[in-house]
């Protein structure tokens, strides 16, 4: 390969790091890789700043060629005046939701979900109705018959993560359609997160709701380069909002925020023009290496007490540990200072309201953008826990 992937760097001052080093254990939760960012962004951002120009910045043709020219090698033909410029995924989807509600509407959100989704279906004055996914076979399904009955209860928006994070789902078309039914039949609306939406493995195809004739109108989509090449640390993304009139609702709930749509920071603007234009051989070689980790702890885990399906996107495992027969505090326990590996508890993706809790715990979620030598070192201590080696 071109770039090193296997490089291990000191990452302890970073969200995923800081509470794992401190106890000697491996960063295997927070959705963040490991990998060292691509220097062409690297060098972009140098050359930015060696510019010496800090003013006030805009977006510009080129930049925004990048973002809609990546979405044409992903298989997205999306129309330049569809695309605003935002802060973030999370900042766009809270910004979207308040703008397409008012204080007492109510919101769905269907757990497992990325936590936040959950927290802001029910921020300034929302009501969140909660709409449980269905298990079947170690597959996660929408329960359409009680998404009806949310919308039949008032439900103005659904909150959406496509694919699912954490459940690595992608939705397909005919999912998407039976949503539709009843995004249209109801008058409601997608804010949809699409943050591993390049993310998407062998045999399948992300379907953003904004491609559907009967969703494109009543969607805002969120995406960034931050999953895609590890720059979370970078506040721009963008949104796909087809609907013209919706989409100046929601630059206006951001004016209103402080944040003026297409003005964003001269650094962030360069990095994310330089990963998009750049960046596709970084992405191809990521895709098949943590591909091969994610295969590689599948095969770990084939005779373990603790389960997990392949991902058809994102790179997470949604492990099961209910065999394991513990509470959310006991695994934290275990994970801190039995297996030394630390992942994210499912009880996260259940509820905001997660703090104080300790119910039987039935799912973790592993991270498996990380240097192969982690993936091993992690399983090679969990398979010693349950003493097979």
């Amino acid at each position: 390969m071109k770039y090193d992937f296997d490089e291990i760097r000191d990452r302890s001052n970073t969200a995923k790091w800081a509470r794992a080093s401190a106890c000697g254990a491996i960063g295997m939760g927070i959705a963040d890789m490991d990998f060292r960012l691509l220097p062409e962004v690297i060098d972009a951002v140098k050359a930015c700043a060696d510019e010496g120009e800090f003013g006030y910045t805009v977006m510009s043709g080129k930049d925004y060629d990048a973002v809609t020219d990546w979405l044409k090698y992903r298989g997205y033909d999306v129309p330049r005046e569809h695309i605003i410029c935002t802060p973030g995924v999370l900042y766009t989807a809270r910004t979207a939701m308040h703008a397409l509600t008012q204080p007492g509407d109510k919101v769905i959100v269907s757990p497992p979900l990325h936590t936040p989704s959950i927290a802001t279906a029910s921020m300034l004055g929302r009501e969140a109705l909660v709409n449980k996914m269905i298990l079947k076979d170690g597959e996660y399904f929408l329960d359409l018959d009680h998404l009806e009955k949310c919308f039949r209860d008032g439900a103005r928006v659904l909150m959406m993560c496509a694919p699912n994070n954490p459940t690595g789902r992608v939705w397909t078309l005919d999912e998407l359609k039976s949503v539709a039914e009843l995004i249209n039949k109801y008058d409601a609306y997608i804010v949809c997160d699409e943050i591993h939406r390049d993310i998407i493995w062998d045999g399948y195809r992300h379907i953003s709701p904004t491609e559907l004739p009967e969703l494109a109108e009543r969607t805002v989509s969120a995406f960034s380069t931050s999953k895609t090449f590890n720059m979370g640390g970078f506040h721009i993304g963008s949104a796909i909002i087809p609907n013209e009139e919706l989409r100046k609702r929601v630059v206006d709930r951001f004016y209103s925020y402080g944040h003026p749509c297409a003005r964003p920071s001269t650094l962030d603007r360069a990095a994310q023009t330089a990963a998009y234009s750049l960046g596709r051989e970084w992405y191809e070689e990521m895709m098949q290496y943590v591909r091969k980790n994610i295969d590689l702890a599948l095969d770990c885990l084939s005779d373990l007490p603790i389960h997990a399906k392949s991902p058809q996107g994102t790179f997470l495992l949604w492990i099961d540990v209910s065999e394991m027969n513990k509470t959310t505090l006991q695994l934290q326990e275990i994970m801190v200072n039995h297996w030394k590996v630390i992942c994210d508890r499912g009880i996260l993706y259940d509820t905001h309201e997660y703090i104080g809790k300790n119910p039987h715990e039935h799912h973790i979620r592993m991270n498996m953008a990380t240097p192969r030598a982690n993936v091993e070192e992690a399983f090679t201590r969990i398979r010693k826990y349950f003493k097979i080696l």
